[in-house]
C-alpha cells in the first residue's frame, strides 16, 4: 500500500536528523543502563521520525488532514442548512417590518454627518476663513525672516 507523500524535502530531512539523533542518544542510555525505559522509548520514537523522513509521510498529518476535511464538510453543511432555515425566517420578519422612507434616511444620515463634522456648518465655514488668513500671514513671516538671514545688516 503506497501513500502520498505529505511531507516537504526540507521537512522530511529535518525528521530524519532529528530521528537520526534520538537514536543515537537512545542507544547510548541503553548501554549504560540495559533497563533504562527512557532509552528504548528515545530509539523507537527516533526510528518513528527517522522513517517519516526517508519515505516523506507523516501518518499524523494525514490523519489530522482528513479529519480537518471531514470536520470542514460536515460543519459548513450544517451551516447552509441553518443559514437556509434562518433566511426563510428573516423574508417572513422583513414582510412584517415597516421600512423607512427615503426622505428619512437622507435626514438622518445629514444629522449625523453634521454632528461628525461639527455642530453646524458656519462654524466650518468660519474655521476655514481663520485658517487661510493665518496661513497667508505665516507665509509673508517665513519670506521676511529668510530675506533678513541672507542679508543681515
Amino acid at each position: 500500500m503506497t501513500h502520498q507523500a505529505n511531507l516537504s524535502d526540507k521537512n522530511a530531512f529535518c525528521r530524519f536528523a532529528l530521528g537520526t539523533s534520538m537514536t543515537a542518544f537512545g542507544i547510548a542510555r541503553v548501554s549504560r543502563n540495559p533497563n533504562c525505559m527512557k532509552g528504548g522509548l528515545m530509539i523507537v520514537l527516533g526510528a518513528m521520525k527517522m522513517a517519516e523522513g526517508i519515505f516523506k509521510y507523516c501518518p499524523l498529518k494525514a490523519m489530522k488532514g482528513t479529519g480537518l476535511e471531514n470536520a470542514m464538510n460536515t460543519s459548513m453543511q450544517s451551516m447552509f442548512s441553518e443559514q437556509n432555515s434562518m433566511s426563510s425566517g428573516q423574508n417572513s420578519m422583513t414582510s412584517e417590518q415597516n421600512p423607512m422612507s427615503a426622505d428619512q434616511i437622507n435626514k438622518l444620515m445629514k444629522d449625523f454627518s453634521s454632528a461628525i463634522t461639527g455642530s453646524s456648518s458656519e462654524t466650518t465655514a468660519k474655521a476655514d476663513s481663520s485658517d487661510t488668513s493665518t496661513s497667508t500671514q505665516n507665509s509673508s513671516d517665513s519670506k521676511n525672516s529668510t530675506t533678513k538671514a541672507q542679508n543681515p545688516s
